[in-house]
């Protein structure tokens, strides 16, 4: 059932674990979500403008050209599991892909699954294999322990586990965030800055002034007071009263000189720019209609696409060939309404060349994607009459 024999890595002993310990991440991933996805509005709002753009695409299973329609397998992604639809599955997956580089799912019920459960990656420990391979899959959660054998000569377990390109790491993925996390603390420090000031009414510290020195005793009871009478937003607006000896001095800073809003801004161009996501998508300020627009079409040309055939790439060669060799998973990009405007040129691209005689009518159909005329007749290149063109046009896509 496999298309092709076992071949061992010619460098697979270099994978090897030391002693045979099973592979574990040291570094903590929580704060990705905790500090990321959770806390930073621009982390959590890019990734959900690539999950919901995801969402939207219709998947295929192919036979070279041929498109299957009513496959088991897309039977299976509708209803993969009791609890979920399609669409959750895919949102679950691919949120956890964009915050930690890797993607899991857990197959149950015969040969063939009759469901996909999808499992958080922080959950998955690797065993590394001897050839470049996983020899299994460790799931623990709660006390619990189950391992997935993996195939030696195949490939072939119950658990798909794809990641993205780790230069550092063999056996687990990078994360978008290692590269945007900088960016993102960045971000979350200027809102905590920002509410910090919000709370003493945007004013920053000051300096108390004395003649003299005062005792440790006057230092602290002043700083008792300021704490207590000054500080935080009930007590906004309200005027220290000092002795003849002190005086309140505030600092040189205005709320203008020391907000971050500036840094922010260029902070969440980082981050947006880390994960694939146009600027106007996230930032409210930086979008009108027309970039809009835009910013929606390169969302999906630039990152969902190659996202999506990535990993139906990979779930296809996990998951098809249980029901035979040469099928493939695919995207309908026909249904995305977000490339209207790029078929409106394709069409008006192949329109122009069937009028000025590059193609015939037939090329003209192939180009943008119909099916040449059923019976298959020649038609010559023939520049039609004036009167006769906007009909010949017309009836281009459909005969």
């Amino acid at each position: 059932m496999w298309p092709f024999q076992k071949k061992d890595n010619p460098v697979g002993p270099a994978f090897v674990v030391p002693n045979g310990q099973s592979w574990s991440r040291q570094k903590n991933r929580r704060a990705y979500i905790d500090e990321g996805y959770q806390l930073n509005v621009i982390v959590y709002r890019a990734i959900r403008e690539v999950v919901e753009a995801a969402k939207s695409i219709g998947i295929e299973v192919h036979r070279g050209d041929e498109v299957l329609e009513g496959h088991q397998a897309l039977q299976l992604l509708e209803y993969p599991n009791p609890g979920q639809s399609w669409e959750q599955l895919l949102s679950e997956t691919l949120t956890d892909r964009l915050l930690f580089g890797e993607q899991c799912i857990i197959g149950a019920g015969g040969p063939r699954f009759a469901e996909l459960w999808a499992t958080r990656p922080l959950d998955i420990e690797i065993i590394p294999g001897r050839w470049g391979m996983p020899e299994a899959y460790k799931f623990d959660r709660a006390n619990f322990k189950k391992v997935f054998p993996v195939d030696p000569a195949t490939g072939a377990s119950d658990v798909f586990f794809t990641k993205m390109h780790n230069p550092s790491d063999p056996w687990r993925g990078q994360s978008p965030l290692m590269a945007a996390a900088l960016a993102a603390d960045i971000h979350n420090q200027g809102m905590r800055w920002n509410y910090s000031l919000l709370k003493n009414s945007a004013r920053p510290s000051g300096l108390i002034k004395f003649k003299g020195s005062p005792s440790g005793e006057v230092i602290q009871r002043l700083t008792e007071f300021f704490k207590q009478r000054v500080t935080g937003a009930q007590n906004a607006g309200e005027i220290p009263m000092l002795t003849e000896d002190a005086t309140w001095e505030k600092m040189d800073h205005s709320p203008r000189d020391m907000d971050f809003q500036g840094t922010m801004k260029e902070a969440a161009k980082l981050v947006s720019s880390a994960m694939g996501v146009p600027l106007p998508l996230v930032d409210n300020d930086a979008s009108t209609f027309n970039n809009m627009e835009q910013a929606k079409e390169r969302l999906y040309t630039d990152t969902v696409i190659p996202l999506m055939n990535d990993f139906l790439g990979a779930l296809g060669r996990w998951l098809l060939p249980r029901w035979g060799e040469g099928l493939t998973f695919g995207c309908d990009l026909d249904s995305i309404p977000a490339l209207e405007s790029i078929r409106q040129r394709n069409f008006d691209r192949a329109l122009k060349a069937v009028e000025s005689q590059v193609l015939t009518r037939e090329e003209g159909r192939a180009l943008i994607g119909y099916d040449p005329k059923p019976d298959g007749e020649f038609v010559q290149r023939v520049q039609p009459q004036q009167t006769e063109q906007r009909a010949f046009l017309a009836k281009l896509a459909y005969g």
